[in-house]
């Protein structure tokens, strides 16, 4: 190493640079996915049970999609 060669420093190469907090849009995107996540098992929860109230309303006749011709 020469006299013009500046050392290299323990931060400049050999370790990694302190840990720190997640940069604003990645939190965000994993904010965005989480719920994102959590309507699609929401739906997936829900929408049999609703199917299933609705079938058996119009069952006993009480189709909505008959109101129209019942109703004055």
């Amino acid at each position: 190493m020469t006299h013009y060669e500046k050392q290299l420093g323990f931060r400049e190469g050999f370790l990694p640079a302190r840990p720190r907090a997640p940069a604003l849009p990645t939190v965000k995107t994993v904010a965005l996915i989480a719920a994102l996540i959590a309507y699609a098992v929401g739906f997936a929860i829900l929408y049999p049970l609703a199917q299933a109230s609705v079938s058996k309303s119009a069952a006993e006749g009480n189709d909505p999609a008959m109101m129209d011709f019942v109703a004055p």
